[in-house]
């Protein structure tokens, strides 16, 4: 693909997460055959509920260890833009720059700069600054998003989550060439991942314990509102809409008053096991890559051991 595909087709993808399609957005949609028969259903409705609910399209909540919007992260990869020469406004109704529709504009602008250099060290820097950003801030956690929204949506989102991860694995496949990279690490946080041992009655794990649990940094794991409450449907609990970490406060409560608390830990092991698969699945489709997700592996396997040992606890 030219520079010039990959640059047009990020500005499309960026334009997908940002806000619900238009008929501008819509038509161009049209035009792609992976797109052209997904474009069915109240679209605007599925852009909400993803990516308002529950699949929040920043790197700070899959990066960063308190696993929250506007977080040090956001701060951290906007210095990074001016470092690189970039001139990065806020969209509307986006609320950092580390949002997935900035973070593709980026890599937008600097093919652009690639494709219209004059000179080899303009052309090197154009090429340097797309590896830092696939490298270091887009490829760490864009398999955990958009495994997530295909979880959740079977039509046009996920059809945009498929293209987008073939786009920016081919390109980076080709930024990389056959040099070596250095594996990701996840920022430091204050303290490993650790599970305590739950009550029978669904006492033992702090609201600041579930939060680490719900924070990819600290446990590998990304689950979205949908995915707990899918827990909840599956073992016939009850599940109240709120906050991702009450809502899994308040399921263990009514899992344990029911005493089903293996059974949920279970599943929450499970959703850990299944995420790891899919991360395996990018290593194998991208071989030179895999390095980068080494990291994710090792904690979702500790989250997947630990929950796997509450579940245990739990049905003896």
């Amino acid at each position: 693909m030219s520079l010039e595909s990959y640059a047009a087709l990020y500005q499309f993808l960026a334009r997908a997460y940002l806000r619900p399609p238009d008929s501008e957005f819509l038509e161009l949609a049209a035009e792609i055959p992976e797109l052209r028969c997904r474009l069915d259903g109240d679209l605007g409705q599925r852009h909400s509920q993803l990516f308002d609910f529950n699949v929040y399209p920043y790197a700070s909540v899959f990066l960063d260890p308190s696993g929250m919007l506007n977080a040090p992260w956001s701060s951290f990869v906007g210095g990074v833009y001016r470092a690189l020469g970039l001139e990065v406004d806020l969209k509307t109704g986006v609320a950092a720059q580390d949002h997935l529709s900035i973070e593709l504009e980026a890599l937008a602008t600097l093919l652009e700069r690639q494709a219209n250099a004059q000179m080899d060290l303009e052309i090197f820097r154009a090429q340097h600054a797309q590896h830092t950003l696939l490298i270091e801030h887009l490829l760490p956690w864009l398999p955990a998003f958009t495994e997530a929204v295909r979880r959740i949506d079977r039509g046009f989102y996920a059809a945009v989550a498929r293209l987008t991860q073939d786009t920016v694995l081919a390109h980076a496949t080709e930024v990389v060439g056959d040099r070596p990279i250095n594996p990701f690490s996840f920022p430091t946080a204050e303290e490993p991942l650790e599970l305590p041992s739950v009550g029978r009655k669904g006492r033992g794990i702090a609201r600041a314990e579930l939060q680490a649990l719900l924070s990819p940094a600290r446990s590998g794991l990304y689950l979205s509102r949908n995915d707990i409450t899918r827990l909840g449907q599956a073992l016939e609990l009850p599940v109240r809409f709120a906050e991702r970490a009450f809502m899994l406060e308040s399921l263990i409560g009514s899992a344990a008053e029911r005493g089903d608390l293996g059974q949920l830990f279970g599943q929450l092991g499970r959703v850990a096991s299944g995420q790891k698969r899919t991360y395996r699945a990018w290593q194998r489709r991208a071989p030179v890559l895999a390095p980068l997700w080494n990291s994710w592996l090792d904690k979702l396997g500790e989250t997947a051991s630990l929950l796997g040992q509450l579940a245990e606890e739990h049905l003896r």
